[in-house]
């Protein structure tokens, strides 16, 4: 019977590993890094409620804050989306990680540390007996093992948590979109305690700019600056998110999952929920190519039938507010308000499918 071997212990990795290997297959996973927190803090741990419990991960121990929403400011005008009730958490990615290595060893994946693979190494493992997962981020080794179309969009980002920042409600995240420091993106202030926080910035990879300048502008922006006045940084990082799909994901036997696919929320960079869920549909290709036969290059059409939609929207959405002035967005958000968007948003509002809010939206046009 086929083998997988995964390569990346990151979380999708390892939810890849859980789930083939609950279904009796055998799981490999391969990582050069010795500890699977090691990396975490670079990326923001902020992942909606709904998609939490749907997908699947031990997330409760992670918990660090808890979100109702978000102020959304775009020059002078501030869009508020806050609920009654928890909409999302702030998890410890480190702790996070470690819940998943837990279950994918409890559920009997071979994890491998340590191991880092080079592409021939990787390469050799397309024996045919082996079905290869490229679970490995943004600048994917298999994905250039196997000489996969390249993604084409990535946004840098720098983030830093601050001890002792002033913060006004915990439960209420800051994001700021302005070219004068985000283009392409934006930047936030994410509220870990009462005195904690994450301040972040994004950049688009098209300018000519690293991301620690933006971080540098966007810190001392009059927005900003006053959260951070008087506090101590504990620590900074930079790192890279795909903000567009690959053209394939699948050829011969070989699939990406998670970032190495570029299935991320164009509009956030988040790509957790979506990278879990497609892992499941992933998991359930290998099982059935090695099981039934089936085609393993099916697995392509199947994640873009299930979540390529709501993906489109979000690209759809990033290129919206990439591309229109600050003075056009400042219109657009006054007549939004106007129409009664806040209040839609706060009971409605979904971070991860916009097409789920498309529905109520329709539903409440219908009933009314």
């Amino acid at each position: 019977m086929k083998r997988v071997v995964i390569v990346g212990a990151g979380i999708i990795g390892l939810m890849m590993a859980k789930e083939l290997s609950s279904r009796g297959l055998e799981a490999i996973v391969y990582d050069g890094k010795k500890d699977v927190s090691e990396g975490s803090e670079k990326a923001s741990g902020i992942l909606s409620k709904r998609g939490l419990e749907l997908s699947g991960m031990d997330y409760k121990d992670s918990i660090v804050n808890t979100l109702r929403g978000a102020r959304l400011h775009f020059g002078r005008q501030t869009l508020k989306v806050i609920a009654k009730n928890v909409q999302a958490y702030v998890l410890d990615r480190g702790k996070l990680a470690e819940a998943n290595l837990r279950g994918a060893a409890e559920a009997g994946a071979d994890i491998r540390l340590g191991s880092r693979l080079d592409l021939e190494k990787i390469r050799d493992f397309d024996d045919g007996n082996t079905v290869i997962v490229g679970a490995d981020g943004a600048v994917s080794s298999v994905a250039r093992a196997f000489s996969f179309p390249q993604i084409k969009s990535f946004v840098l980002t720098y983030k830093a948590e601050y001890r002792n920042a002033r913060i006004s409600d915990r439960s209420v995240v800051d994001l700021y979109f302005s070219k004068r420091y985000a283009q392409g993106f934006f930047g936030w202030v994410a509220p870990y305690s009462d005195s904690v926080a994450e301040l972040g910035i994004g950049i688009t990879d098209k300018i000519k700019k690293h991301s620690m300048m933006a971080f540098d502008s966007f810190t001392g922006a009059d927005e900003v600056k006053e959260t951070i006045e008087g506090a101590e940084l504990i620590k900074g990082h930079a790192s890279i998110i795909p903000v567009s799909r690959r053209d394939k994901t699948a050829e011969g036997n070989v699939i990406l999952v998670g970032d190495a696919a570029g299935q991320t929320k164009a509009t956030t960079g988040g790509g957790i929920i979506f990278g879990i869920a497609c892992a499941k549909v992933a998991a359930r290709s290998i099982y059935l190519n090695i099981k039934e036969g089936r085609r393993l290059s099916l697995y392509d059409r199947d994640w873009r039938k299930s979540y390529g939609a709501d993906l489109r929207m979000h690209a759809a959405l990033h290129d919206y507010y990439s591309r229109v002035s600050e003075a056009h967005m400042e219109r657009f958000i006054g007549i939004a308000k106007a129409l009664g968007a806040e209040s839609f948003f706060s009971k409605y509002g979904d971070m991860d499918s916009p097409t789920l809010m498309l529905k109520r939206l329709f539903l409440r046009k219908l009933v009314k």
